[in-house]
Parts: C-alpha cells; structure tokens; sequence
C-alpha cells in the first residue's frame, strides 16, 4: 500500500518540482544569439522602433493572380509564369511624404497640399506592388515560411528603372509620364535568392540543416547596414532571436534608390513549388497574411551612410555535365528520336524540330545590358524554343530530354507552354510525373531509361497517355491569358531548379538541352 504524505510535505515536494521545472526551462533561454526563444512580440518591436524616430506602416504579403490581371487587361502579360506556380508579393504603402499612386491609400500623415511631396510611384497593377525605397528604409516580413513542398525561395527585384534618353523601348513594357518619369520593365533579381537550402528559420536556426517549411522566420530588406542593425535591435529587445533573421541586400551599386523622379522601383517574389499538401499550399497562398506581417521602415531623418556593397553571387557549376553523367546520351536521345518519329509522323502529318537555348540571362546582365529579364531567378536555367504554330485542333507537340533531377543536376525540372503575344505561361508539368515516360522507346530493361522523359502537348489527351492539354485563348472562361489560340505564335520553355549542392541553379553548360518536335496535320489529311 502506498504511503500517504502529509499536507505539509506534501505541499513543500510540490514546490521543489515546480521551481526545478522553472530552472531547467529557464536554461534553455540564454541572452545570446543562441537563444531557442524565436518568437517575440511584434507590438513591442514596432513600439521599440516608433520610440526611436522610425516611422513604420504596415503592408502586406499577397498572391499575384497574373494569370487574371493579363486576362483584364491590367498589364501587358504574364512576364513568362511559370505555368501552375503562382507568385507571392508584397504590397506596401507610399513612403512618408510621398503621393500615392492610382488606387492606393496615402501614407502616414500625409498632406495633399504639401507642395514638397515625392512623386508617386509609376502605375503598375496592383497599386504598391512596384514602389520605390530610400537607400536608408527598410522592408521587414515576420511569419512563417511556406508549408512542405520541392522548393520555395524570397528575393527583390528592380521592377521599373528610368528610360535612357535617345533610346527606343517600343518594344517593352514602358509606363510613366513627365510627373513621375518615363520607366520601362527590367525585372532583374538583385542577387542570390533566399530559398529553403538557405534560409535562416526556427527550425533551421542561422542556416543550419533542418526542415524549414512552416517554420518562423524574418527577413529584413534593405541596402542600408545601419537600419538593418537598428531594426535588428528593435527584433531582438522584442523577443525574437538573430537565429532566425535573413538578409535581402539591396545594392545602391546595381540600382538608383530614392524617392524622387526617375528613381528606380523595386518589387518582391516569393516563389514555392510542388507542394506534399496541396490544400496546406493553397491557403498559404490565398491566405498570406494570415501567415505573414510585412512593414515598410522609414528612418525619420534620412541617412545615406554606410551602405551595403553588391554581394557576392553563389557559384553555378560543378564540372561534371550531363554527358559525363550519362555515358550514352548522344545516342539515347536518338534513339528517343527515332521513336518519336516512328511513333507520330504517321501519314498525313508533317514536323519540324525546334531548336533550344537560353532564353533569359541573369537580373545583374539585365540592369547592365538595360534589357527586360521577366523576373528570372538564380536558382534556375532558363531554356526556350524557337517560335512555332499550332495550325490546327490536330496539331501537337512532343517533348523529350534528359530529366535532370534523375542526374541531381535539379531539385526538380519543369517545362512550360507559353503564347509568344502575353509570355503567358498556360500549360506544362514537372519532373514528379516523368518518371517511366520514355520507357517505350527502350528495350525492357534498358538501365539508362530512367534518365529520360517524353510527353505530348495537344488540344486533346486520351486516357492515360503521358500528355498536357493546351487550351485555347478565345473564350476562355478562365480568361485569355489561360490559353493560346490556334495560329498564333508559341514557344516552350525549360526550367531546372537548384543543383543541391551548390544551393542554386545549375549552370546551363552542365545541361543537355530539352528538345521539342511540333507535328502539322496536312491540310487536306494526307
């Protein structure tokens, strides 16, 4: 039988237990940067920093339905989408003292009549996706970082940058006019991405390895060190820990920051792709905010001090191609040729085969070269056709190649159907459904068949068959841009996302090239 205590004893064991309890939790906090506290209080940081002549104002994190916006009209195109993969952005107010732009709120004590106001930021949908920064502001995200999936990363862009006198821009994206200046598209990443190789979480504290999906995080946007370190400050009086900060550098070597006419503007994109769960996925991205608090950081005495330096940009490349990787490719492809032809050049149809090669060079060679590089990403390549035609209902395409997740040259490869008018990315799939695809070109048993990938694009796919419907444009009821019609020029593109173990984007003279076959059907059927 069991001792019974007396209430006395009883009541002083309890309180042994419990102050031992307090001390072995109190031991897992410390006030160093190894602190396992990640999570703080955002209302104490953004009083901290208030108090100390900062103004804050809150933005927010959003998906860019870009799909929607072509479709409307609300801007030129689709800037080459990565077809089935939405974007994230943020959105953020006009700076102190600036004027808003179409559709958007004012900024914080604003005064409409104060003839000293900043211009507003050139129109571009949605109102605060493009905006400009001072060289001493900052952009500060608190959340989560999205749920499982192949792939997510975070990088700034200079969105629009001033016309260059004498120069014709007929032929990109230009908005503006003589109150705000004349601007044109650039659409140039600013340096490496933050993705999930990289990224600094609560679970993969100052980088290390882990899982960083759904995990707490913050990123500080800026180009200006001393803000950086003073909203650092503010970031871990509150409670959060260094652990879990990330920096985006915003270089004022690359770019022409302020607020006044003719400065440059900048956009955000957050990118995710192939999620475990699908449903998890898409809240995150309906629900942004939800999971995320974006502020834009304004010192109240502006500083042009100690700014950062371009940073250095991770290595592509490993030495070995695939060629090296896979002894027989030379012939294994044509022996996948052959195939195809067997297989659809069947009497009544004619082909031509389209050449491949890169297609959007990197955001430093766009700001340099003043030319317009849809965003790009480094942790991918991008490759592309020549253009073609589907002349018909009949018509189709077949695409074949090497799959370079299968020789650890991508996390994952993609490949995507675009109209050449809206660089409208409307249908594609991914290296998760290639697997066995080629098979049929290869006898039973062949061991270099599982290098290899086939499918179908078409207006119609029968059951079961490795094959990609492409839908036409003109009355679409999703909208135009989910479709291309017949006769209207197309292309196909090519993306390999990360060679893991340089933690991004393969270098494109490493790869075999995806190729792509288009199939007419002859007018009169023979």
């Amino acid at each position: 039988m069991m001792k019974m205590l007396r209430p006395g004893k009883q009541t002083l064991i309890i309180s042994f237990l419990l102050i031992a309890l307090f001390f072995i939790a109190s031991c897992g906090q410390t006030s160093d940067n190894s602190t396992t506290q990640t999570t703080g209080n955002i209302d104490e940081f953004l009083s901290d920093l208030s108090s100390n002549s900062f103004t804050v104002q809150e933005g927010k994190l959003q998906m860019i339905p870009i799909m929607d916006l072509a479709s409307e009209g609300l801007v030129p195109s689709c800037f080459g989408n990565n077809a089935g993969f939405p974007y994230l952005s943020f959105i953020l107010p006009p700076a102190p003292g600036q004027n808003p732009a179409n559709g958007q709120n004012p900024p914080v004590n604003y005064n409409a009549d104060d003839p000293g106001n900043y211009p507003a930021n050139p129109n571009i949908a949605p109102p605060g996706v493009a905006y400009k920064l001072r060289p001493d502001e900052a952009i500060v995200l608190i959340g989560k970082t999205p749920p499982k999936a192949r792939y997510f990363s975070y990088r700034s862009y200079m969105a629009l940058t001033e016309n260059k006198p004498g120069k014709d821009y007929s032929d990109v994206f230009t908005t503006g006019d003589d109150i705000v200046g004349h601007y044109h598209r650039i659409f140039a990443s600013l340096g490496d991405p933050l993705n999930h190789l990289t990224i600094k979480t609560e679970n993969t504290p100052n980088g290390a390895e882990g899982d960083p999906f759904s995990s707490n995080m913050i990123l500080i946007v800026s180009a200006s060190r001393d803000t950086n370190n003073r909203v650092r400050q503010s970031l871990e009086k509150a409670g959060y820990s260094s652990s879990i900060i990330n920096d985006d550098i915003i270089t004022p070597e690359l770019t022409k920051m302020g607020l006044e006419k003719g400065k440059d503007t900048f956009t955000y994109l957050v990118r995710a792709a192939l999620w475990e769960d699908n449903a998890a996925g898409q809240d995150f991205l309906n629900n942004a905010d939800k999971y995320n608090r974006v502020f834009r950081v304004t010192p109240q005495t502006e500083s042009t001090a100690n700014l950062y330096n371009t940073p250095e940009l991770r290595k592509r490349g490993t030495g070995q191609s695939e060629f090296n990787i896979i002894q027989s490719v030379d012939s294994d492809l044509e022996t996948i040729r052959q195939g195809v032809l067997s297989k659809f050049a069947v009497s009544g149809y004619t082909y031509d085969e389209l050449q491949t090669d890169i297609w959007i060079p990197e955001g430093y060679t766009g700001i340099a070269q003043d030319i317009d590089v849809l965003a790009e990403d480094r942790d991918t390549v991008y490759l592309r056709t020549n253009d073609f035609q589907l002349n018909s209902d009949d018509d189709f395409v077949v695409v074949y190649g090497v799959n370079h997740e299968t020789t650890g040259k991508s996390l994952y490869c993609n490949f995507s159907f675009y109209g050449e008018e809206l660089l409208n990315g409307c249908a594609g799939t991914n290296s998760s459904n290639f697997a066995g695809t080629a098979n049929e070109y290869f006898p039973s048993g062949y061991g270099n068949a599982g290098y290899y990938y086939t499918y179908r694009l078409g207006r119609i796919c029968t059951s079961g068959e490795n094959c990609v419907i492409v839908e036409k444009s003109t009355g679409n009821p999703k909208g135009k841009a989910y479709g291309v019609d017949n006769n209207k020029d197309a292309f196909l593109a090519f993306r390999s996302y990360i060679e893991k173990v340089n933690k991004v984007g393969p270098a494109a003279y490493e790869l075999v090239y995806d190729r792509a076959i288009v199939f007419h059907k002859n007018a009169n059927g023979k």
